[in-house]
């Protein structure tokens, strides 16, 4: 089992790697550790067609070292970090977290990290958007809290501001603060803070300490080619290649970064899309906007690009076609296009009602078909074929995407592989009005014939990654974990939680290009390149 997965190298490593894009950064005056509240990033894209990830922590909270920038301990956090202040004696941070919900409450937490240790506890006993918070002294901590809900008088413009005390605060158990000890006079709301100031510290830092810090987060594609090089698309990269050695050969930066990348079939030449978000800049406000690009892999350069006017995903077919459509369901509806392995533009035409499906090494594109009209019913798998009729791909159905027809959940459907000619294999997530349920997340192998399942691997969890071969599937989840299962039985192989120096990483996207090896793409931006083994 130790020997089953192992990490050789990881690329795109470098200080403050774990925190995602920083928000508030603070300094330990007497032990000089530093404690970074950062944001990796939602995992969840497109929103529609793809397994449920919701209630995924994506802020984190990490403490370093002042002297080496060495990661001591990683928390997770449901909202991002507000504020912080250190014991005037203990090694303790106390962390101010929380936001609005956009529909009512102002949720959040007080949590007290100890700078040694690394356990965190959560004081709140319930949750509470926490603006501010400031040692007084050793026993009296103040803090700024926001109303309750949006009802309140001046809720957007004021808060409450409060001082708890504790002979110890070492022995604060978890949810001992009650609602009674946050009531307080009525004063203005601190500002957030906007994170510009912590990337400077962030980039200063690491460029005293020899290495340079930047921001990389939600490696969504990693993929190989065929003479050793690899590529990623990420947060902070439409997409950067890196030599067999590892070396960054080149990279195109982009603050929002790539999505999905499609190698054309001469691996000459790489398609990328982003979708560009609105942002402040010197000049005044960026529109946000939409790029479809074709880069060469020799040098980076683009070689065409244009924009859809919406934002797109990629679905490809085996042997380098290639469909691009919009990732969203709009009132105006974007073309599909079709193009060949050559990258010439075959057909242009409108697939409705039609979700992402991300299945890697597919015969032909594959799709989910959702059910007509606004009653519920049974989501179909579909694939477009090449043969054209009126100037379109045919789309033909192969089988419901629930191979169990008596079921009355929501089936979402995950990523996927094909396994030669004649097998699928993919993830799935069942919902009801109950929300996500134990065992109610699948990794199924089913015949592209007729559907019918081979076998069914349940778990307690959505599949973020999934990529495999005829002996062995790799399957990827949000706690960490890499499963590897019998691509003929269905049985795990092995299962291993992916650590780096220590510490716990989520992957977000894998490829196996050969058996053997495994790359993983992470949520804080990193790849990690992997030896694995079939043995147990």
């Amino acid at each position: 089992m130790a020997h089953a997965l192992s990490i050789r190298r990881v690329l795109g490593d470098g200080p403050f790697a774990e925190i995602g894009d920083p928000r508030l950064v603070a300094v330990d005056p007497r032990h000089g550790a530093i404690v970074v509240g950062g944001d990796v990033g939602s995992i969840r894209w497109p929103p529609l067609g793809t397994a449920a990830v919701d209630g995924w922590p994506q802020y984190r909270i990490g403490v370093f070292g002042g002297r080496d920038l060495a990661c001591r301990h990683l928390h997770h956090s449901h909202w991002p970090v507000n504020s912080v202040a250190f014991h005037p004696s203990l090694p303790l941070a106390a962390v101010g977290t929380g936001r609005y919900d956009g529909s009512w409450d102002f949720e959040g937490e007080l949590l007290l990290v100890d700078l040694e240790s690394g356990t965190m506890t959560t004081a709140l006993e319930e949750r509470r958007e926490v603006l501010a918070v400031e040692w007084l002294d050793d026993r009296r901590l103040r803090l700024m809290v926001s109303p309750e809900d949006r009802d309140s008088d001046r809720a957007f413009s004021h808060a409450h501001e409060t001082v708890i005390e504790r002979e110890d605060w070492s022995g604060a158990g978890d949810r001992t603060v009650g609602f009674r000890e946050l009531t307080g006079p009525i004063v203005p709301r601190v500002r957030p803070p906007d994170g510009e100031r912590a990337r400077a510290f962030l980039r200063d830092r690491g460029a005293a300490a020899g290495s340079p810090w930047e921001l990389r987060r939600q490696v969504w594609a990693v993929e190989t080619l065929d003479d050793g090089r690899v590529l990623a698309a990420f947060q902070g990269a439409r997409i950067e290649c890196r030599l067999p050695s590892g070396e960054l050969q080149w990279t195109v930066p982009d603050l929002d970064g790539g999505r999905q990348i499609h190698v054309c079939a001469d691996q000459r030449s790489a398609w990328v899309h982003v979708r560009h978000t609105g942002r402040l800049t010197d000049s005044g406000w960026r529109r946000a906007g939409n790029l479809v690009q074709r880069i060469s892999l020799d040098n980076g350069r683009s070689v065409e690009e244009y924009d859809p006017g919406h934002a797109v995903t990629f679905t490809a077919g085996r042997g380098g076609r290639l469909v691009v459509r919009e990732a969203w369901p709009a009132r105006d509806r974007g073309e599909t296009v079709l193009l060949a392995p050559d990258n010439t533009e075959t057909a242009r035409f409108v697939l409705p009602d039609h979700e992402h499906f991300a299945v890697r090494r597919a015969v032909e594109p594959l799709f989910v078909q959702r059910p007509e009209g606004p009653s519920p019913g049974r989501q179909w798998v579909v694939a477009v074929g090449s043969e054209k009729t009126d100037g379109k791909p045919p789309v033909r159905r192969l089988f419901p995407l629930d191979w169990d027809g008596d079921r009355s959940m929501h089936v979402f459907a995950g990523p996927g592989t094909c396994i030669g000619n004649d097998a699928l294999v993919h993830a799935a997530t069942l919902h009801d009005h109950r929300g996500l349920l134990a065992q109610n997340s699948f990794v199924v192998r089913r015949g592209l014939a007729d559907g019918a399942p081979r076998w069914v691997y349940g778990c307690d969890e959505p599949v973020t990654a999934l990529d495999g071969d005829d002996r062995t599937v790799f399957a990827a989840f949000r706690s960490g974990r890499i499963v590897a299962i019998d691509a003929g039985t269905g049985r795990p192989r092995w299962e291993r939680v992916l650590h780096v120096s220590g510490l716990p990483v989520v992957p977000l996207s894998l490829t196996a290009p050969r058996a053997g090896r495994l790359l993983v793409g992470t949520v804080d931006g990193r790849i990690l390149d992997c030896a694995t083994s079939t043995r147990p």
